[in-house]
């Protein structure tokens, strides 16, 4: 019988199989098959208990999982939306700069310096609404007279966690927009110049077409960002005031820590991963037919 050998490749990764083994596929599985039990945390014994689909029978019924849910499309699509406006303009200002464009370019990727956590913190304090920047501001400008309770009130609450998500992510927006700018060639913008296209034709049916792939990467990349939103709307509110503010990851992680619900918990996480799952489907077939409109164009 002959002994198993190993190639020398597959000894030197060996070890990083182990490692990602032990610290991605074993508590992914560990996660999957508790998301078919009752576990809590208080009752360890319950990891042993198997009710099947049940715990996802109860998310997919819940009005508080679809009440998040719907908060978080809320939070993607107009984060989303004012981002790549946003960076768009960014990006075309910085392209059309003749003079320190290197320096604009490193300036545009500050934002993206500074981990959530820090940026929750930064953005809760201007908002405070006591000692917070932004109602020092207004009330010393005569806009306000009162302080505003922008962190107390559930729909200001909400639109201050989508400026932290906007501040902090355009400039996702702004170098990948920025990178299509510079790789364009010119030929096809001089050709419409010559025609007598004006610059906002020049831009629709000239520039856009071709900077779609590169607006849609972006797209994918924050659609999975703020989907998976939990870090600055901790921070910020803790899903309040009295859970206006709570998001998906908020909700599965509440229930999973502050309620002890594990399995549960575990069960509303792979719904949500499968709804990122169709999200990034769907821009990544967005994606095939901007290239396939830019190669039949150009």
């Amino acid at each position: 019988m002959k002994s198993l050998k190993l190639s020398a490749p597959t000894l030197l990764l060996l070890p990083a199989i182990i490692v990602l083994a032990a610290v991605i596929v074993l508590p992914l599985l560990f996660s999957l098959y508790s998301s078919f039990t009752p576990f809590r945390l208080t009752k360890p014994e319950t990891i042993w208990v198997l009710i099947g689909f049940r715990n996802y029978v109860t998310a997919l019924t819940s009005y508080e999982f679809w009440t998040a849910f719907g908060r978080t499309v809320l939070l993607l699509t107009i984060a989303l939306n004012a981002e790549m406006m946003l960076g768009l303009g960014l990006a075309m200002l910085v392209n059309k700069a003749t003079h320190g464009q290197r320096l604009l370019r490193t300036l545009m990727m500050f934002p993206m310096m500074f981990s959530p956590v820090l940026v929750g913190f930064q953005f809760k304090f201007l908002f405070n609404d006591n000692v917070g920047f932004i109602n020092n501001a207004l009330q010393s400008l005569g806009l306000a007279t009162n302080a505003i309770p922008w962190l107390i009130d559930g729909n200001l609450a909400l639109f201050s966690i989508i400026v932290a998500e906007i501040w902090s992510s355009t400039s996702v927006f702004a170098i990948l927009i920025l990178a299509g700018l510079l790789a364009m060639p010119q030929e096809p913008i001089e050709a419409a110049r010559v025609d007598g296209c004006t610059p906002w034709q020049t831009f629709r049916f000239v520039t856009w077409p071709y900077l779609m792939p590169f607006a849609f990467i972006a797209m994918t990349i924050r659609s999975l960002d703020v989907a998976r939103a939990y870090d600055i709307v901790k921070i910020m509110t803790d899903g309040g005031p009295a859970k206006r503010t709570e998001l998906l990851w908020t909700l599965i992680g509440r229930t999973a820590y502050s309620d002890g619900r594990m399995g549960f918990a575990n069960a509303m996480a792979y719904i949500s991963i499968l709804l990122s799952i169709l999200f990034t489907v769907y821009f990544f077939r967005k994606l095939a037919a901007a290239r396939q409109q830019i190669g039949a164009e150009w």
